[in-house]
């Protein structure tokens, strides 16, 4: 706590950081505090302290007990936490799955999932013949990429009309599709087969495929995807479609998932 004090004396402190010393100080405090406690701990003026208390109680990052005045963290924290440890253990289940479909197909394997009604890249594992290098934490669109399509294809009804209608779906090349009854169309034939291909939809000559991924509630919460030259992908579809669809069962089956 020293540490936090020092750097209050020494520097400019932003509002954000005053936030998370109040976070920290209630993590390492054994007892829960009042606010005159927290404002003298921190030497943070009374009205900054006040007003960062009522904001971290708002969105539920902390909670204050009616009777006694006290704070403690709140169950955001928790919800959070548990968000990041579900993180981690879906990429810790999927990377083993993830380089052996890489070392089987020679593509590059990619674990896509959901953030903010965009695809973006938990996990990519470089194949021997890339063509075309995605980032990790690159977002993209759903419409188009293959791991875009399965995670929107199984989201419930109402999010993909609420996406649909707030959303302008760009065209990145010929093969685009953009009308939202095309995409509808698209989401229900992903539904259908199980699996989704992004047919030189983002970029020209590059094909993917990818197969979603289910939880042990039985929801997708990831999809599993290759990518790589349009012909060779096309070259041997079948089978390709197979390895990722097997790629992705493992995954589930170690998170938990049992079947539908």
């Amino acid at each position: 706590m020293n540490n936090i004090q020092d750097k209050q004396r020494n520097e400019r402190v932003t509002t954000l950081e005053r936030a998370i010393f109040i976070l920290d100080y209630l993590m390492e405090t054994k007892e829960k505090p009042n606010f005159s406690q927290i404002a003298s701990a921190l030497n943070i003026p009374n009205g900054t302290a006040f007003n960062i208390l009522k904001t971290l109680e708002k969105y539920g990052l902390i909670e204050r007990d009616i009777v006694s005045k006290h704070y403690q963290l709140g169950m955001k924290l928790f919800q959070l936490g548990n968000h990041v440890e579900s993180i981690r253990e879906l990429r810790e289940a999927a990377i083993p799955f993830m380089r052996e479909l890489t070392r089987n197909t020679r593509e590059t394997s990619q674990l896509g999932i959901l953030f903010e009604d965009s695809l973006s890249f938990l996990e990519i594992i470089e194949g021997l013949s890339t063509t075309t290098r995605a980032e990790i934490s690159l977002k993209l669109p759903l419409h188009a990429p293959a791991a875009g399509k399965v995670l929107f294809a199984y989201q419930p009804e109402e999010v993909i009309a609420h996406i649909l209608k707030r959303i302008d779906f760009p065209r990145f090349t010929k093969n685009t599709i953009v009308e939202p009854d095309q995409i509808l169309a698209e989401l229900q034939k992903v539904r259908e087969q199980g699996y989704a291909i992004d047919d030189e939809e983002v970029f020209m000559g590059t094909v993917c495929l990818a197969a979603p991924i289910f939880n042990h509630n039985k929801r997708v919460c990831a999809a599993l995807g290759i990518t790589g030259d349009a012909i060779r992908i096309k070259t041997n579809l079948e089978s390709l479609i197979k390895a990722v669809q097997h790629g992705a069962t493992n995954i589930s089956i170690r998170l938990g998932f049992i079947g539908r």
